[in-house]
């Protein structure tokens, strides 16, 4: 006996035709039969839904103006051919969302670069140029250590490198723009220079050092701050195109620790929030591929950012790719001294990191951003290969 579990259509077509025997076109017809799902519905008249539900032969539980449906997506898909008649909005939603889920590759696109997201799990590492970073303040604000690790980390894998010049942690003070260019700009003109065919990010959440920086040749900008910090950001990375990193955040760095976070449903609330942002960045004609990273430590305590990474497959209903940051983070320090009564400092947490992260790329991380880059490579060629493996 088996119990299987199938979460894409492809491979439950192939567990149809190899081991049922059923004819290659049926079994391709058939394929969505053996993916199950639940959707939650919320702002919807159940007595509309819920017949309809039971005509697609869906289990449906609802409470007031929520709606849960359980069943295989070809149930799913049945659900929504009647649907359509009372409500084409959500209908025709309900369908998109169910391919943004399925999707699972992607490519970034510019400055002449082409970066595939999707078989292998590309590898963002981090370069801070601060001297108060929570891991590695001061170790390179010198330009010349810092060029050097960034080729270090080209050497070890890194598709990306991610360039920050002000620190973020819980506590951290903010410094202005002029500074933080005057730290950033001779590491990026040199890295840019060594490194040409090496994605740069630069890791910001204001709109003239992206714009600085995108002139002097980065690639891509990563913003903690997902354009609410500054609200020019999104003009910024309009008037470029470049790929984007819209990072959740719930709070300020600053206030952190006077002000613990407080969710409902940290997930739920995550996607409502990309929801909006993903809506504000539209309405700049954006063109560019944006990345969304759920934003682990920023604004969240360690049950939360636990509950993130368990649950990150959720994120993959805006069909977008997914970036997982968990290098390090305290979370990891204060799970390990809870489990094993061992306390960590910041790099000693390598096995920790790669435990957080695996989760996360499993279902469905497509970048990780990392502090151990050669290490990291090392897991994520066996991780990848269990993940893809007789699917690509």
């Amino acid at each position: 006996m088996l119990v299987k579990h199938f979460e894409s259509r492809e491979a439950f077509y192939r567990f149809l035709k190899e081991k049922m025997g059923v004819f290659f076109r049926e079994a391709y017809d058939r394929g969505f039969e053996g993916v199950f799902h639940v959707l939650y519905l919320k702002g919807v008249k159940a007595e509309i839904i819920v017949p309809l539900a039971k005509r697609s032969c869906l289990h449906a539980f609802y409470g007031d103006s929520t709606v849960a449906l359980c069943g295989s997506e070809a149930q799913l898909r049945d659900f929504c051919s009647l649907l359509v008649k009372e409500d084409k909005r959500l209908a025709i939603e309900i369908l998109q969302k169910l391919q943004s889920y399925r999707k699972r590759s992607f490519k970034l696109q510019y400055n002449q670069k082409i970066l595939p997201l999707g078989i292998k799990t590309a590898i963002m590492g981090v370069l801070n140029i601060t001297p108060d970073s929570f891991s590695d303040g001061g170790l390179y604000l010198e330009p010349s250590n810092a060029i050097k690790r960034a080729v270090q980390m080209a050497e070890e894998g890194a598709d990306i490198i991610d360039i920050g010049a002000e620190s973020t942690r819980p506590g951290s003070k903010r410094i202005d723009a002029e500074e933080e260019l005057r730290r950033i700009l001779p590491v990026l003109r040199e890295v840019r220079r060594e490194l040409p065919k090496v994605w740069i990010s630069v890791d910001t959440y204001k709109a003239r050092v992206a714009e600085a920086c995108l002139e002097e040749g980065a690639d891509m900008i990563n913003d903690i701050s997902g354009g609410t910090f500054d609200e020019d950001m999104f003009k910024v990375i309009a008037r470029y195109g470049c790929p984007y990193v819209l990072t959740h955040i719930k709070g300020k760095p600053e206030t952190w620790k006077e002000e613990p976070p407080i969710y409902e449903d940290v997930v739920e609330e995550i996607i409502l929030w990309f929801e909006e942002r993903l809506r504000i960045l539209r309405e700049t004609q954006y063109e560019g591929q944006v990345i969304l990273d759920p934003g682990i430590g920023f604004g969240k305590l360690p049950e939360h950012n636990v509950e993130i990474l368990k649950r990150f497959d959720e994120l993959k209903i805006f069909g977008l790719p997914l970036l997982v940051g968990a290098s390090r983070k305290s979370f990891i320090g204060i799970v390990l001294e809870g489990l094993l009564r061992k306390k960590t400092e910041p790099t000693e947490r390598l096995y920790g990191s790669l435990g957080a992260i695996a989760p996360a790329v499993m279902k469905g991380a497509n970048i990780v951003r990392v502090h151990d880059v050669k290490e990291t490579r090392e897991f994520l060629a066996l991780l990848d290969t269990v993940r893809t493996y007789g699917e690509f």
